[in-house]
């Protein structure tokens, strides 16, 4: 009697068990595919908005229901832009045929029901888009007509539920023609990257800027192209990319790896990616902006360390100390990164020279960037403030404007 008793208490028991194991089930909540989402038509001034003089068009659109009973989701935003009015056929910058493209997604990403669309990036998207060679090629005036898309973006960057907006809206611009964009920068940030442990907000302290070199093309409508950074790096190293200082939300990681060698490279902290380096030594990081792709391959030449950099010039009569740069690196041992701001009051010439004498020094005859060589020529400057930076194992400069950033 008692064994049959401890038998059906065994089984009520279960029975409990799955029926709150049910309930249980049945209050978390479901992504479902949502059905309705749309934009609001935004306020343009005057009707119409000058590319060239205006640094952003917000457009804003309903939050889509991407759960069973509207518990709390956090979509991801991208707009679409097309210059002809139909959404058909996407143009998509490196593939191989774009023929009767009508639309373009623009490379901002938003998190919230609303958005500053750039009128740099939709200018730069227009002039890939339509192919304008020329100022000539640009229409006086043109109608852009805008949608957005929602989903759910996953760990490993794979999109769920997509909707697109039930409706478009429009806005009358004034292009304009870009002449020669100038590479885009990234920026590496990790443990043992600048001064500032996975510090993102400032460069040259956690951020170090991947430069372009001579020996790549860019592209002139959109900078995109391959930049990149030769360094000395501790094993432990964890690192990953950001596009904008002091901003997390658009990046690069171990996902954008192409041909990862397993003997010095790992995939670290679970869903943030990090690029993990497990050998010491001098590595070259090279990054694509055009294709999203990240390469990390063995530095094999004779490296040189230096105590001081030096910026002699026109500006300071040639005084190798007089214009002293800053060492970025100071968490992996050994530097071989440079900052200093720049301010001349006329055109001039510049070197950059090392440990207080002439025995290493770098020059090239580009600006504002380049890749200095040996004994090269004076680098030629324009009046204005920059923010220079300095690779000393490659020669890679870049002179950032400091107007435009």
């Amino acid at each position: 009697m008692k064994k049959i008793f401890s038998y059906v208490m065994l089984l009520l028991a279960g029975t409990f068990a799955l029926t709150a194991c049910s309930d249980d089930n049945e209050s978390n909540p479901t992504l479902v595919q949502p059905q309705e989402f749309s934009m609001f038509q935004p306020s343009v001034g005057n009707g119409t908005v000058v590319l060239g003089q205006t640094d952003a068009v917000t457009l804003s659109w309903t939050i889509p229901v991407f759960t069973d009973f509207g518990a709390p989701v956090v979509p991801t935003y991208v707009v679409q832009m097309s210059p002809v009015g139909s959404f058909t056929k996407e143009f998509i910058s490196d593939a191989e045929d774009n023929t009767g493209a009508d639309f373009i997604t623009l490379d901002q990403t938003f998190v919230e029901p609303r958005g500053a669309i750039s009128t740099e990036r939709i200018n730069q998207s227009l002039q890939k888009m339509l192919g304008w060679a020329a100022e000539t090629d640009v229409p006086a005036n043109l109608t852009l007509t805008f949608r957005a898309k929602s989903f759910i973006r996953d760990a490993g960057g794979n999109e769920y539920n997509t909707i697109i907006s039930s409706n478009t809206v429009t806005v009358n611009t004034k292009p304009y023609f870009i002449l020669d964009r100038l590479p885009i920068l990234w920026y590496m940030v990790g443990n043992n990257i600048g001064s500032n442990g996975w510090g993102n907000d400032k460069v040259g302290g956690g951020l170090i800027p991947l430069l372009p070199s001579s020996n790549e093309t860019y592209d002139k409508t959109t900078g995109t192209g391959v930049i990149s950074y030769t360094g000395f790096f501790p094993a432990g190293t964890q690192f990953k990319f950001v596009q904008t200082p002091g901003d997390w939300n658009t990046q690069m990681n171990y996902t954008n790896v192409e041909n990862a060698d397993g003997s010095f490279l790992s995939d670290e902290d679970g869903d943030n990616h990090n690029i993990g380096i497990s050998v010491a030594g001098y590595y070259t990081v090279k990054l694509n902006t055009k294709s999203s792709k990240v390469t990390v391959e063995k530095y094999d030449r004779t490296v040189k360390a230096f105590t001081s950099m030096g910026m002699p010039g026109s500006h300071n009569e040639w005084n190798i100390g007089a214009n002293p740069m800053t060492a970025c690196e100071s968490l992996n041992g050994e530097n071989h990164v440079w900052i200093a701001k720049f301010e001349p009051t006329a055109d001039g010439e510049v070197k950059f020279a090392a440990d207080g004498d002439w025995a290493d020094n770098w020059g090239a005859d580009a600006f504002p960037w380049g890749t200095g060589a040996s004994n090269g020529p004076n680098i030629p400057f324009t009046k204005g403030s920059y923010t220079v930076i300095l690779n000393d194992i490659t020669g890679q400069y870049f002179f950032i404007d400091n107007a435009t950033n």
